[in-house]
């Protein structure tokens, strides 16, 4: 269970009639609460199995021909303008998403 600090700052009433302001200072937590649940999955489409909403292609196989690439070259294959895999110097396939983050289509 996680606790916050807490601070509450309030005015005390005593049996006396008088009254003052205290401060209590102490951890908040919230008995029972708990990491739960699970993957949300979308219902089946037409009697099939559901599927992750976001789908990334698998990454081609083998590396891009690098012998005409210049040395300083950090890409080699760009990716598509509308996603896909790109080729990078010392680090290999990397996937990029299109613009507005849509990923793939199919």
């Amino acid at each position: 269970m996680s606790a916050t600090p807490i601070t509450i700052v309030g005015i005390e009433t005593r049996d006396d009639g008088s009254s003052g302001q205290v401060t209590i200072v102490g951890m908040a937590s919230l008995t029972g609460l708990s990491v739960g649940g699970g993957p949300i999955i979308p219902p089946p489409s037409s009697g099939g199995h559901p599927e992750h909403p976001i789908v990334i292609p698998p990454p081609p196989v083998d590396p891009p021909d690098v012998s005409d690439t210049p040395p300083v070259s950090l890409v080699v294959k760009e990716p598509p303008p509308f996603g896909g895999w790109g080729w990078l110097t010392g680090y290999g396939w990397g996937y990029f998403p299109g613009p507005g983050g849509a990923g793939p289509k199919r």
